[in-house]
């Protein structure tokens, strides 16, 4: 089962994140769970990278965490929330479908 967190602050914003483990919807390689968080992951990391300016985050086999640096302009930080809250969406979407294979929770920082 994949194991995402997502991390506020007590206002709403999201801090970062951590997803771990692997679907095991199907074989290696033809699993659409896996792919799909896959790429609503990166296309996130992307974004931030491309349009908020700036790359924070660790990755291994089915490992991969993210958190927001404390050095960001204002303009920076809307941007950042604009994907991150996307990227929940997107999370949320695929464990509404499922929820066998992803669990998305939420822990305060």
């Amino acid at each position: 089962m994949i194991d995402a967190v997502v991390f506020k602050n007590p206002q709403g914003d999201i801090q970062g994140f951590r997803v771990k483990g692997h679907a095991n919807y199907s074989e290696a390689g033809s699993d659409i769970v896996c792919s799909a968080v896959s790429a609503i992951i990166f296309t996130a990391l992307g974004g931030m990278d491309e349009l908020a300016g700036f790359k924070s985050f660790q990755q291994k086999d089915g490992y991969i965490s993210c958190f927001i640096p404390d050095n960001l302009t204002c303009d920076q930080q809307k941007i950042a929330q604009i994907i991150l809250k996307t990227m929940d969406i997107g999370l949320r979407q695929i464990e509404a479908d499922y929820d066998k294979y992803i669990r998305v929770r939420y822990e305060e920082v």
